[in-house]
């Protein structure tokens, strides 16, 4: 193996030990990479709950946990995506079953907003638009719509 390879895999080892909690490789200070992968979770952590506060809210003290446990088995890219992070987050949590009210009114509220593009980025919404669904336990119906000029209403 050429030292460009062994550097080459040695990196991808390293950032597979910062994102998922793989195994440190070898050559790293096994106590240094797991502060600076804390560290990276905790920042990501940060910014999904600045960018989503009513997850937050609606998740309460198990927010952290929770989070923390699904980012470890959805790495993270180059750069933060806080939208696109939560909103994947908020995914995982419905599919666990029905999501508190001021998590499904936060994932309403994206949804009219932003639209998915490619490489899982998202796009903002252009135009009018209307969301109906049915949420949580209840299975409330909530609606939102989007009317020129990007101004939204929302009804529980």
């Amino acid at each position: 193996m050429s030292a460009r390879a062994h550097l080459a895999q040695a990196q991808a080892d390293l950032v597979r030990a910062l994102g998922t909690g793989a195994p440190v490789p070898a050559g790293f200070d096994p106590g240094r990479v797991e502060a600076a992968a804390r560290a990276l979770l905790d920042k990501r952590r940060r910014l999904v709950a600045k960018t989503w506060p009513s997850l937050v809210t609606g998740l309460g003290a198990t927010f952290a946990t929770r989070f923390d446990a699904w980012a470890r088995l959805h790495p993270m890219t180059v750069e933060p995506r806080p939208l696109v992070d939560g909103r994947a987050f908020v995914e995982s949590l419905r599919a666990e079953g029905p999501l508190p009210p001021d998590v499904a009114r936060a994932r309403l509220a994206f949804d009219i907003r932003w639209r998915p593009a490619q490489e899982g980025e998202v796009r903002a919404r252009r135009g009018p638009m209307l969301l109906v669904r049915r949420e949580g336990a209840a299975r409330q119906i909530l609606v939102a719509l989007r009317l020129p000029g990007g101004h939204i209403r929302m009804w529980p």
